[in-house]
């Protein structure tokens, strides 16, 4: 049994974030594997046992509100990180659990210091259809809808090179800035919507890999549903490609 906790769903919840942990629980199920997702608003809801973690994206207000109630589990996150449990963090979700985040009046508010990078938020938004490649050269595409600035910290990596629109900065678009997300270890972050992974399912079976390794388990992904859906999605992600580049 792998048991995902999914932080704070009422507060980051937008952009279909539920899509992403259904979309963990089914390419699991197709694997033969089962899967409980949790949701943990309080530390009372936090199980016991747990394998990944997921924290979607939401409004600013909504993103520090769910960072003043995550503070009593704080600390259980941390621990959780350091000892290699997976996680997986998007949008505001994933500011807030990095070291801090600078608002518009100047204002440094410090996050739970699990992932290294830093966010400083700014009046401009990017809003538009975005594309790339992650370091297996897998086309990936989703929109861009954010309004801060992500420098990544302690060597960490981009989850994905932008050849179009936006990533990590929304003020400067790819080619000139191509970094989109965070690879570091057992932390995984994007800020792409579509939700991400029903539209990038190669990304959530790199996170499976991950939870699996970590579970002792093995996770190989040869269903005929995959296969079904994955083209489905490769064909979106063509289609997007193709729209900005003509």
């Amino acid at each position: 049994m792998i048991n995902i906790v999914h932080l704070f769903p009422h507060q980051l919840g937008l952009n279909g974030e539920r899509g992403n942990v259904e979309c963990l629980q089914s390419r699991l199920s197709w694997a033969g594997i089962e899967s409980s997702i949790h949701e943990v608003s309080s530390k009372a809801q936090m199980p016991s046992s747990v394998d990944a973690v997921f924290i979607g994206s939401g409004t600013l207000s909504g993103a520090l509100e769910a960072l003043d109630l995550m503070q009593p589990v704080g600390q259980i996150l941390r621990d959780l990180a350091s000892s290699g449990t997976p996680m997986l963090a998007l949008g505001l979700g994933w500011e807030i659990l990095g070291n801090e985040i600078t608002l518009l009046d100047g204002k440094t508010v410090p996050g739970l210091g699990i992932y290294p990078s830093q966010s400083t938020r700014i009046e401009k938004r990017a809003s538009c259809e975005a594309f790339g490649f992650d370091n297996s050269g897998n086309l990936c595409a989703g929109y861009a809808n954010h309004s801060s600035e992500i420098t990544l910290l302690e060597n960490s990596e981009p989850l994905i090179q932008l050849e179009s629109g936006y990533g990590n900065s929304s003020m400067t678009p790819a080619p000139k800035a191509t970094g989109e997300g965070l690879l570091w270890k057992n932390l995984m972050a994007a800020r792409l919507n579509g939700p991400l992974l029903p539209l990038n399912p190669h990304l959530a079976d790199a996170f499976l890999a991950m939870v699996a390794k970590n579970s002792d388990l093995q996770y190989l992904q040869q269903s005929d549903e995959a296969r079904e859906v994955d083209e489905l999605a490769s064909s979106a992600r063509i289609a997007l490609q193709k729209r900005l580049l003509s």
